[in-house]
């Protein structure tokens, strides 16, 4: 059955912005802390918008009454379960994993893995590594991408992806009336007027008025007008934010209180009904006219299918066997299989690949079914069969089959990816100018009137000429003021010049507002996350996690990674101290009688059976090319390359005849002729092997010489009674490293 939107769409649905491409591991965070702002920046965003919020809780390992629970020690360092745990949980797909529930012996390796890597970013400090200049340099850029995007999760997007989940988990069917009127000279929409004609209907609607007439009549969008105003069914994030907040606030049944401004326009929202996003598997038989089967013979041939599906097991049997099907257990797919007409989706019992939701339509893709055929998926209850169900492809008759309930934990990874595509880009910008207003950040409202008046407003920077009427005065005014930095007007326009990032501007009001954020806006950020790591512990921690892994490469770079050279004279040492790991493979031999029909196979099989000889059979017979003058002998095959090698190796009966079974467009009878025992192979004949173990060897080797002179310096002990208390096990063998 083919599918698709019931409904209009059109500019009620949002113009969606592009992705952040900032998606780095903090979007694996949650954090219990409150938004805690320097005295300026939390003046600011108080008196702008409402930004504190509290954020759920960072998992913790178990601690003890007496505090944390240490498992070992690198030197001075102590290292915590939580810590442990907390690297564990990064490393599984289910990230709630405690780590004291795992086996004692996979613990233990993973916490030897994870002192190693202690001992390894402990030596990188003991070098100074981290004053390396160009270590620096790179830590200050980690800083600045990480501390960029901790601080607009915690203004903004933590908050919203909440939000934004807890609308996911219901579906709306709403209705809008959009009141734009537009002024014919400057066709932009005439603000005033459009508001008062959006309280006047809703005036009309509260002295009982019917809001899809008059939505077919008033609504400024006609095509959604048409409708009646009512729109396919919603969820979060699927409709430009304004008139979602709004639906989501109405209760079932009733209608915008005042008109909701959206830069398209005010509009007005009735709620109709509210559900639970409840995601359905369905299937269906469908019924055309066709071949001299009118509609009303569809219609008889449908109903005798729906009392067959309606019938007891033993009855609903008997019926099929009397249609000439063989029942399966499942009336409904053998029925869709034989009668139903969408090509589609008979050979797969009636379903159509995917579950359901009327917000999001078919998962994946999005679409959307006919309005008459989801309401009857969704009047049905789960193993319940539906009447007739008529819709412009024909008859259908469907069977909900389950039901599954939105699941919060993915539909707030939902919600984050629908975040950040469609509404992040621009509350990130009204947050920033929010901090910029807030901490001075201003033009100079004269030099900028004056500027915009001496340049060809027509123009874009491209042009290599539209500076020239700018002034030696103009130029030292300045133009915009920043905290400690104010720029003047030669100094802006040299950057529009000169810096390749700002080719392209249009010279309007706009563009100069947008080029002008573009130098002030890194200025605000840098501000706005000065002590990031004192206000939040959890960022503290993830710049350190992050700045030990740059010194953990630079350290591994230079004992490691530039020291794994090939060297010929140690690799054949490698070679003769494991010269059983490059035995050529156990190969087979056989003897095969191929042909190219199954009844000459058959006829041969009976001949073999009776003993006959394969050998002389296939000297005579057989039709595989060159296999006459073998007497069909095939030697050295290799399991992992022949098919037929694969059909024997199960067996280690010398002489076994196997088959007829088909093979290469043909058939095959083989007899297993004996094994080919595995022969040494020289250094040169196993380096393609050779070479990745060795390499690999010898890092492990490299690796574990210099962690010895590590070792030598900050010990490692492990915490044998904690571990074992915690595992309730006997102790490791081993307790020092």
């Amino acid at each position: 059955m083919e599918s698709r939107v019931g409904t209009a769409q059109l500019t009620i649905f949002a113009v969606r912005a592009s992705e952040n491409a900032i998606h780095s591991q903090l979007s694996r965070l949650s954090f219990m802390t409150m938004f805690a702002m320097t005295r300026t920046l939390c003046f600011a965003l108080t008196f702008v918008m409402a930004v504190a919020c509290t954020a759920t809780a960072l998992a913790q390992a178990p601690k003890s009454n007496k505090g944390p629970v240490v498992l070992a020690t690198v030197g001075s360092e102590k290292v915590l379960l939580e810590d442990v745990e907390h690297a564990f949980q990064k490393n599984l797909i289910r990230r709630d994993t405690k780590f004291t529930s795992v086996p004692k012996d996979t613990a233990l390796d993973f916490l030897r893995l994870y002192t190693n890597y202690r001992l390894k970013v402990r030596d990188a400090y003991d070098r100074g590594i981290d004053k390396d200049s160009a270590v620096k340099a790179d830590l200050a850029n980690n800083r600045k991408l990480l501390s960029e995007t901790f601080f607009f999760d915690k203004a903004i997007a933590d908050r919203r992806v909440e939000e934004l989940t807890r609308k996911r988990l219901k579906e709306l069917r709403v209705g809008v009336i959009l009141c734009a009127i537009m002024d014919p000279t400057t066709r932009q929409w005439d603000t005033s007027g459009s508001r008062l004609k959006a309280e006047r209907i809703i005036a009309q609607l509260n002295a009982g008025a019917d809001f899809e007439k008059l939505a077919r009549d008033s609504s400024d969008d006609k095509e959604t007008g048409a409708s009646g105003g009512i729109l396919p069914w919603i969820s979060g994030g699927t409709i430009i934010k304004p008139v979602e907040d709004e639906a989501y606030a109405l209760q079932p049944g009733s209608v915008s209180k005042v008109p909701v401004a959206s830069r398209f326009g005010y509009f007005i929202v009735k709620v109709f009904k509210e559900e639970p996003r409840d995601q359905v598997k369905f299937r269906h038989i469908l019924l055309q006219v066709k071949d001299g089967r009118d509609s009303v013979a569809t219609n008889r041939f449908a109903d005798s299918l729906i009392a067959i599906l309606r019938m007891k097991q033993p009855q609903q049997s008997n019926a099929l066997r009397a249609r000439g099907i063989a029942p399966t257990g499942d009336a409904f797919t053998d029925l869709a299989m034989v009668y139903s007409d969408d090509k589609t989706s008979a050979p797969k019992g009636g379903y159509l690949g995917s579950p359901y939701t009327r917000s999001g339509g078919l998962d994946p893709n999005g679409q959307r079914l006919l309005p008459a055929f989801e309401d009857a998926i969704y009047a049905l209850k789960d193993g319940e069969v539906s009447g007739k169900v008529h819709t412009i492809y024909g008859t259908h008759i469907i069977i909900r089959d389950s039901t599954k309930k939105a699941d919060p934990m993915l539909e707030r990874d939902a919600a984050k990816r629908t975040y950040r595509r469609t509404y992040f880009e621009e509350d990130k910008h009204f947050v920033l100018d929010s901090i910029k207003t807030a901490l001075g950040f201003r033009w100079e409202q004269q030099a900028l009137r004056l500027f915009l008046s001496s340049i060809d407003t027509t123009k874009n920077t491209q042009d290599t000429t539209w500076y020239k009427k700018l002034t030696p005065f103009q130029s030292e005014q300045v133009l915009y003021h920043m905290p400690g930095r104010d720029i003047t007007v030669g100094q802006f326009t040299d950057s529009l010049r000169l810096r390749v990032d700002m080719r392209g501007f249009t010279l309007n009001n706009s563009g100069i507002e947008r080029a002008m954020s573009k130098m002030a806006d890194p200025q605000a950020l840098a501000l706005a996350t000065v002590g990031l790591e004192n206000r939040y512990p959890d960022f503290a921690s993830l710049m350190q996690e992050f700045n030990d892994g740059i010194l953990l490469f630079k350290v591994e770079e230079k004992e490691v990674w530039s020291k794994l050279r090939f060297d010929t004279t140690d690799a054949r040492a490698f070679y003769d101290s494991t010269r059983n790991r490059w035995m050529t493979e156990q190969k087979v031999n056989l003897t095969e009688l191929y042909v190219l029909s199954d009844s000459l196979a058959k006829l041969y099989a009976d001949k073999i059976k009776r003993g006959e000889n394969i050998a002389t059979l296939a000297a005579e017979f057989t039709q595989r090319e060159g296999g006459r003058d073998k007497k069909g002998a095939v030697t050295n095959l290799s399991p992992k390359t022949s098919k037929l090698a694969q059909k024997i190796i199960a067996t280690t009966k010398i002489g076994e005849i196997i088959g007829p079974f088909e093979i290469d467009k043909g058939w095959s009878i083989i007899r297993f002729d004996g094994y080919v025992p595995p022969q040494q192979r020289s250094f040169e004949e196993a380096l393609n092997d050779l070479a990745p173990a060795y390499q690999d060897a010898l890092q492990k080797r490299l690796t574990e010489e210099w962690l010895q002179q590590v070792r030598a310096k900050h010990p490692v002990v492990f915490n044998t009674a904690t571990i074992n208390a915690l595992w309730k096990s006997t102790p490791p063998a081993k307790t020092r490293k």
